[in-house]
């Protein structure tokens, strides 16, 4: 079984939101289950054309007795035509150093015209249990009809 539960508010300007989930596992398979819970929330001042985001989530994994957290830092900032974004992503598995990861992106997204916006963009993850990166580009066409 999976129970979730969400609570969430969107205002003027600024909103946020919740999440509780618990799974009981399966006993067919050796998942055993987990609980995870995450929160939200962003910004949008008047000042600045911008918003900032922040979110935060836990998971405790009952069949590896891990819990992990992880941290989300983003920011839109309409530039010219479009939104320059930048995002920065941490996470943290307890009792291993190996399995953590940092890492960061930033994209421009703007619009073609009413039916067709272009996103290019670079991200970056340090993967510690190999002390490599992984980096790339990336670059989205989405259209709409």
């Amino acid at each position: 079984d999976v129970s979730t539960f969400t609570l969430g508010y969107n205002g003027e300007g600024w909103g946020g939101g919740l999440a509780l989930t618990s799974n009981d596992g399966d006993v067919t398979t050796t998942n055993n289950g987990y609980d995870s819970f995450g929160g939200g929330v962003y910004y949008s001042p008047e000042s600045i054309p911008a918003t900032i985001s922040v979110a935060y989530d836990t998971v405790d994994a009952e069949d590896l007795g891990v819990e992990a957290t992880d941290l989300f830092i983003g920011l839109d900032y309409e530039v010219g035509p479009g939104t320059l974004s930048a995002a920065y992503n941490s996470t943290d598995i307890d009792g291993s150093d190996s399995e953590d990861s940092t890492g960061f992106e930033v994209s421009y997204s703007y619009g073609l015209n009413d039916y067709v916006s272009v996103t290019a963009g670079f991200f970056t993850v340090e993967d510690t249990s190999t002390g490599d990166d992984d980096t790339g580009v990336v670059a989205e066409t989405y259209f709409s009809f």
